[in-house]
């Protein structure tokens, strides 16, 4: 059994334009920019790692915001492969074995089951079984100050060393890694994501 610690970061509609919001992909309002992801094995050791920059085509220039926080600019993506040649690798990494992905809250899977459907990589409706490292952190840390705790908050809160850089899909997956070892239990609950419950 492997554990995958998965991250993504988005690109989302902007009217350069007129420096507003744009109107949205109804299919894919969410488009995955960078997969982040860290392999442990049934031990929880970390035995391997994947990183890698999607170029966007959906929304093929990048969100002010986005930028705000990624420190990723249009200029990044010039090179990089698009989303079907980065999960076909993203694939290989996971492999054969049996595996339970694991992410910070459910957003992202839903991101992902969206972004294949766009590229019609898939035909028939999805089930993952998950772990909301999220979710567990909250419950661990008794956190009350109104709904999930946030990645940093928790890394904070259990002192957990990082390099401060966030809004990067792999550091983001490596500190999710973090807080998971830090907090697992005998007893981990699992979730389960059904794609016709998307609307």
């Amino acid at each position: 059994m492997y554990y995958i610690v998965l991250d993504f970061e988005f690109n989302q509609a902007f009217d350069f334009v007129n420096n507003v919001k744009g109107d949205s992909n109804p299919r894919c309002r969410f488009e995955i920019i960078q997969i982040g992801a860290i392999k442990l094995d049934e031990n929880f050791k970390i035995i391997d790692s994947f990183n890698k920059l999607i170029k966007p085509q959906i929304y093929k220039l990048i969100h002010p915001h986005v930028q705000k926080i990624t420190g990723l600019v249009n200029d990044n993506f010039t090179n990089c492969p698009l989303f079907i040649d980065v999960y076909t690798d993203f694939t290989k990494f996971i492999g054969n074995k049996s595996y339970i992905m694991c992410t910070w809250g459910n957003s992202d899977i839903r991101a992902l089951y969206r972004n294949l459907d766009y590229y019609n990589l898939i035909t028939s409706p999805v089930i993952i079984k998950y772990i909301d490292i999220q979710d567990m952190a909250t419950k661990y840390l008794k956190y009350d100050k109104g709904g999930a705790i946030g990645l940093k908050n928790a890394i904070d809160m259990l002192h957990i060393q990082t390099n401060e850089l966030y809004h990067n899909a792999y550091y983001d997956a490596l500190y999710t890694t973090k807080v998971f070892n830090t907090i697992k239990s005998d007893k981990i609950q699992f979730k389960i994501f059904n794609s016709k419950r998307i609307k």
